[in-house]
């Protein structure tokens, strides 16, 4: 049995304050209204959230695409959308008991240098391997009976969430994608499946949406309970996934893709490393290609996560790793105790660099929504 946790939906008071013009008191129909804010203007994420929420949206060659109309003010695809409507101060509270720390990367309590243990893991995973050590150790104990990661080998050929219920899954899983990947759609179906103790990998717009699913709960699933473990990533900007298919098809043709990179500035360039050698892109050359969504997302290191994870700039195979609440902390001490991971002191200096770095990011983004006039308010 779970307790419900009580909680004010502010979301709620702004959907009903809008009327049909015309039709009375009709409230606007939540389809309509992600439709007309965020999936026309192409600012979708592909998080996933509404994919498997709702008969009427569906993920197709990396896109959400809606099929029909909905009448429904309190739909879940609108409620749970992280381009719509998020309050950090209100998600901040309801999930760390604090304000909204705006000095530039969100609360946390610790940051350590970390990598895996393991030499099988860090010969496949981005980085230190910190996150498939977790999340495979996590899976082993039993802290969790799912994980749900992000995987190259999705339907119809593009990246998607996936239910891992072994460490081997989660390492087959390993590495970045770069991609919008729908990878809250796996969460959905673990939820459907009865799984009760959820972990999950996700970029900063998917842990946003996540939080909102806790925090709001429309459908009474015991989202704070059963999602019991959330592991951020640091991510600057994602690729339109059917337009990097084409651009990384033309460029390396049918070669066997084995992983991707992007190396710490000053270098600007993708690698691709196939069976046949790396091949380096250059970033410019890549622009045109991210999502619109990203270029007005300010959180850059998943400032809502249990923990955040991303690259340790200067030093190649370890990563940075953020502790924001006592569940981290705790998984972060297990698994130091086991052996599953080892951490190290996170200088001053990097922190430093790591906030201005996120603070610029948060400062191109209101550039950006002022240049555009975007009806999304930069909070953060």
């Amino acid at each position: 049995m779970y307790a419900r946790v009580p909680t004010i939906n502010p979301l709620f008071i702004t959907i009903f304050s809008f009327e049909i013009e015309g039709a009375g008191v009709s409230p606007v129909s939540a389809l309509e209204q992600l439709y007309k804010e965020v999936i026309l203007p192409r600012l979708c994420a592909a998080c996933g959230a509404c994919v498997g929420n709702c008969p009427y949206l569906v993920k197709y060659k990396g896109r959400t695409v809606k099929l029909d109309s909905c009448s429904r003010a309190d739909g879940r695809c609108y409620a749970y959308c992280p381009g719509a409507n998020f309050d950090p101060e209100s998600i901040s509270q309801a999930i760390f008991s604090q304000p909204y720390d705006t000095s530039g990367l969100g609360s946390f309590t610790e940051v350590r240098a970390s990598r895996s243990t393991s030499n099988e893991i860090l010969s496949m995973a981005q980085g230190g391997g910190t996150v498939t050590s977790l999340m495979s150790m996590a899976l082993e104990t039993g802290i969790l009976d799912a994980a749900i990661v992000t995987s190259a080998k999705g339907s119809e050929g593009f990246p998607c969430g996936v239910i891992a219920t072994t460490a081997r899954a989660v390492q087959e899983s390993a590495g970045s994608k770069f991609v919008g990947a729908h990878t809250l759609d796996a969460l959905n179906l673990a939820i459907e499946r009865g799984f009760t103790r959820i972990g999950i990998v996700g970029l900063p717009c998917q842990i946003r949406s996540l939080r909102k699913m806790q925090v709001y709960d429309i459908k009474d699933q015991h989202l704070k309970e059963r999602v019991r473990l959330v592991v951020g990533l640091f991510c600057n900007w994602s690729f339109s996934a059917d337009e990097f298919q084409s651009f990384i098809s033309k460029k390396v043709g049918d070669k066997k893709i084995r992983k991707y990179d992007v190396p710490p500035p000053p270098s600007n360039k993708l690698i691709v490393e196939t069976d046949d050698g790396a091949e380096s892109i250059a970033l410019e050359e890549l622009k045109p290609l991210i999502q619109g969504a990203c270029r007005e997302c300010s959180d850059m290191t998943s400032e809502f996560a249990d923990i955040s994870v991303g690259m340790y700039e200067g030093r190649p195979g370890w990563n940075t790793l953020m502790i924001r609440s006592k569940t981290g902390l705790d998984l972060i001490e297990t698994a130091t105790h086991v052996g599953v991971i080892e951490t190290e002191q996170f200088p001053e200096e990097n922190l430093n660099h790591l906030r201005q770095a996120s603070l610029n990011k948060k400062e191109r983004v209101s550039l950006t929504k002022i240049e555009t006039g975007s009806s999304q308010a930069c909070h953060d």
